[in-house]
């Protein structure tokens, strides 16, 4: 599943940002991250994943739409991923003791 979404969703998902050269070494900060490096016609460009760098989100906001762009050799239809970081543990531990009302009316599961 990881080389799945690596592989192939992740290209898809709008969060990278491509530089022109003349972008790339006019950045105000040192980026560790080695870019992808490729020829658009005839600009060599740098592609970073938004990750790579605490400033590039910023900048993928302002430069587009969707605050990123997809990856420069990614193929297929954009791919937007949602989340979520909240979880419920110990599900069912009230499940079959709590009290239950007339008209079915339960206690709300604690988180």
């Amino acid at each position: 599943h990881i080389r799945t979404y690596m592989m192939v969703l992740e290209p898809r998902c709008h969060r990278w940002i491509q530089l022109t050269e003349s972008e790339y070494k006019a950045l105000p900060f040192e980026v560790t991250a080695r870019p992808d490096k490729y020829t658009d016609g005839n600009q060599t460009m740098y592609e970073f994943h938004v990750d790579d760098h605490d400033e590039f989100q910023p900048m993928a906001n302002e430069k587009y739409e969707f605050g990123g762009n997809m990856s420069h050799n990614a193929t297929g239809k954009p791919v937007i991923i949602f989340g979520q970081d909240e979880s419920t543990f110990n599900q069912y531990t009230f499940g079959n003791r709590q009290w239950v009302g007339a008209n079915g009316e339960r206690a709300f599961l604690p988180k």
